[in-house]
């Protein structure tokens, strides 16, 4: 019989205790890690489809943007130094109003990117559940367009028009819908059990579109075209957490996109369908 002196045994209670220790500390780790990447297994809603509309509408109102935010445009796509005094800039304010009253065509173009989020029951998750709010949040522009700058919207609340692009529905870091009876884009609403959310990344900061030419005005791609921008110049790329709440619970995930959703300049309109979403990992929210 071999005998085991005391602080051996010690010893040996000590190194199995820290063993113990570093594979619950293992396990702690890779479960975690495993949680990062593959997130929760199963969600009471998930993104069922989603689709980018992209063209240019012609504004027709006069305050679509406040001074502070025109500064921003001119300053980020024109470069444009600030005048040495206000009698200078009068001045040019005014040889440019002169300039512009001898064109046909004088028409401010912004190029729009609708973004249509449509949310679906999962039918295997065992909980009955309903939405409470949808949030896009966290919104940011991770690459800027060559050209112009981008701006965010939300669905236009009165009765003309999907998308008003004004101060007025301008959106600053997110954009909450409410769960409701059904979706209503107007009132910011997405149905209790499913639906769909929108909003619109605009390009505000073009230059005029600008000819003497007689003929009825094409929008879309065509008057990008005309304009001599390109593809390229339009390019820009977007990031923002969807957050789904339901009663007692929240999930969130974070969506990229690039933008616009296809060849747009010379055509009337460019469109994508995205439906593969086995990259989109949602975690619950404490």
């Amino acid at each position: 019989m071999i005998y085991i002196s005391d602080n051996v045994k010690k010893k040996l209670k000590f190194y199995t205790i820290i063993l113990v220790i570093a594979i619950a500390i293992a396990f702690a780790i890779f479960t975690v890690m495993k949680y990062e990447v593959e997130g929760e297994k199963e969600v009471p809603f998930e993104v069922g489809k989603m689709f980018i509309i992209s063209s240019t509408v012609i504004s027709d109102d006069s305050n679509e943007l406040s001074e502070e935010s025109t500064k921003d445009v001119e300053q980020e796509s024109e470069g444009l130094e600030q005048q040495e005094n206000e009698e200078n800039a009068e001045n040019n304010e005014e040889t440019e109003s002169n300039e512009e009253e001898n064109y046909i065509w004088n028409e401010r173009v912004i190029q729009t990117n609708d973004v249509y989020i449509y949310l679906d029951k999962n039918k295997s998750f065992k909980e009955e559940q309903s939405i409470k709010n949808v949030k896009i949040d966290n919104i940011k522009i991770l690459e800027k367009a060559k050209v112009g700058k981008i701006q965010v919207y939300m669905p236009n609340s009165l009765d003309d028009g999907q998308y008003k692009y004004t101060d007025d529905f301008l959106v600053g870091s997110s954009l909450n819908y409410r769960g409701a009876e059904a979706d209503n884009k107007k009132a910011l609403e997405i149905g209790y059990q499913g639906g769909g959310i929108y909003i619109s990344f605009a390009n505000v900061g073009l230059e005029n579109y600008k000819s003497n030419e007689g003929e009825e005005l094409q929008q879309g791609g065509f008057i990008l075209e005309k304009m001599n921008v390109s593809d390229d110049d339009l390019k820009f790329k977007v990031s923002f957490d969807l957050i789904i709440e339901v009663q007692d619970k929240s999930y969130v995930t974070n969506i990229v996109l690039d933008m616009p959703a296809g060849e747009l300049v010379g055509h009337e309109e460019a469109h994508k369908e995205i439906t593969d979403f086995g990259n989109l990992v949602f975690k619950r929210m404490q």
